[in-house]
Order: C-alpha cells, then sequence, then structure tokens
C-alpha cells in the first residue's frame, strides 16, 4: 500500500520535471523567433545579440525607459519617535522562480508615511536582487494577494509602462535564457552567489514585441504554469497521503487489513 503511494509520488515528481524542461524548450523558442509554429520557425528573420539569438522586428527598450524600479525597505533602521505602522513585507524566501511562495509572511514595522513609497502594486513585477546563478533575477508578478504588503531591499519590484510591455511578459522574458544571460554577465560574483544593483537592472534590454505577441507568448506560458501548479499541488497531497499512511500504520491506528488497496489506488 505504501509501495503504491511512493511510485505514484514518484510518477508526479517524474511528470513536474519534464513539464518544467518543456516549459523552458517553450520558452527557447518564443523568445527566438516569437509565436510562431515550430514548422515556420526558419522564415523568421532572426539577429544575435549577446544574450542569444532573437527576432528582428522585435525593438529593443532598456528597462528603466519603459518600467519604475521600486527599492525595498531596509531591516533594522532606526525609525526615532516617528509614527509607525506594522505591515507585512515580502522576503527573498517569498520571491521564488516563476512563482510567489507566500506561505510564511513576516511583518515589519516602518514610518507611516512610509507606507505608500514601498507598498506594492498589483501587476509589480518582483525579482530578487541575488542568489545562487542559477535563481539570479527570480521572480514573477504581484497579484494584490496581500492589503498593504511591502517589499524588502533585496527584492526589486519593476512596475511597467503598461503602453509598452505588460507584467506578465515581463516576468517571463526575465525568467528566459534571455533574460538570465544578462543578469549572469553584469552580475557581482563571489564564489557561489551572484547579485545585481538597480542600475544594472534598469540597463536591462528589455524584448518588445507587438502587444498580440506579448499576449500569445503569456497565455502559452501560463497554460504551462498551470499543469506545473496543478502537478505540484497533487505531490504535495500525495506526500501527506504517504506519511499519514505510514504513522498510522507503524502505531497501529490502523490494521492493514481496515485498508482496502484498491480505495488507495482510486485516490491516486
Amino acid at each position: 500500500m505504501l509501495r503504491t503511494v511512493q511510485e505514484a509520488i514518484e510518477a508526479t515528481e517524474q511528470v513536474i520535471e519534464a513539464t518544467r524542461e518543456l516549459k523552458q524548450s517553450m520558452m527557447d523558442h518564443l523568445f527566438t523567433y516569437g509565436p510562431v509554429p515550430v514548422d515556420e520557425a526558419e522564415q523568421v528573420l532572426i539577429r544575435e545579440t549577446t544574450f542569444g539569438p532573437v527576432p528582428e522586428r522585435w525593438s529593443v527598450i532598456n528597462l528603466g525607459d519603459c518600467t519604475y524600479v521600486q527599492t525595498g525597505v531596509t531591516k533594522g533602521r532606526k525609525l526615532d519617535n516617528d509614527e509607525t505602522v506594522e505591515v507585512p513585507y515580502l522576503r527573498v524566501a517569498n520571491v521564488q522562480d516563476g512563482y510567489l511562495d507566500l506561505e510564511e509572511m513576516k511583518t515589519i514595522q516602518i514610518r507611516e508615511s512610509e507606507l505608500e513609497r514601498y507598498r506594492l502594486r498589483e501587476g509589480d513585477v518582483l525579482l530578487t536582487e541575488g542568489g545562487d546563478f542559477g535563481k539570479l533575477g527570480r521572480g514573477f508578478v504581484w497579484r494584490g494577494q496581500i492589503p498593504n504588503c511591502v517589499h524588502q531591499n533585496h527584492v526589486f519590484a519593476v512596475r511597467a509602462n503598461r503602453t509598452v510591455l505588460t507584467p506578465e511578459y515581463l516576468a517571463y522574458l526575465v525568467q528566459s535564457r534571455y533574460g538570465k544571460a544578462y543578469f549572469l554577465k553584469v552580475a557581482h560574483r563571489t564564489t557561489n552567489l551572484a547579485s545585481i544593483n538597480s542600475t544594472k537592472l534598469k540597463a536591462f534590454p528589455v524584448l518588445v514585441p507587438s502587444f498580440p505577441e506579448q499576449e500569445e507568448i503569456v497565455h502559452v506560458l501560463e497554460a504551462v504554469d498551470k499543469k506545473i501548479a496543478a502537478e505540484v499541488s497533487r505531490n504535495a497531497a500525495l506526500e501527506v497521503l504517504f506519511k499519514t499512511l505510514l504513522h498510522n500504520l507503524m502505531t497501529g491506528k490502523v490494521r492493514v487489513n481496515d485498508l482496502d488497496i484498491f480505495e488507495i489506488e482510486g485516490v491516486l
């Protein structure tokens, strides 16, 4: 019975890995040729850049010219006797590559007058300042999940000029090999870590396709992300099932004879 659950967990993990590899392949295609069928890719004119081949017809604009980059709150500041307010704040640990982990949120004291300065807005693209080489510039779109939430200084909030590009498109571009190649090239590196500052972030050369192309790229990649999220949720549920079964069987709360393997397989 436990093996049945364990095999389901392993199978789900394989699906997650395969879907993530599929997403990377799709991003490679979409940001090299645009949202065109694979069999039409050879017809697309491309140009070589320092960070990889891109569609020739797309324009390029520095991030600082099409977004507002908001820096965050520094922990441990002296606030003197100013009026303060305690608010939730987003840490580096909350910002993952392609999603936000909001399960554990901390709070911080800031000046009441600073709330508007540091508050996150719906549609902000959250990017980490540093991390190991594979996770530099990781992040995704803030959906306003928590009211009056601010962010720490190691997380940038990038507010797109929506007359030029959509936040979702920008978030996927940053996740792509093109985006990661830029951040790795300009980052300050130590033995195992890399970091960027706001000046280098603002100099990121954003690929800007037409709005229909941006929307199509987002539509395709969001579908893959939903598949990944569903499988991750399923895997978490199976992990809980395995631990519960193991505990109940080992402590004698449930007897093997009381379990029906067909019912277990039905759950899976």
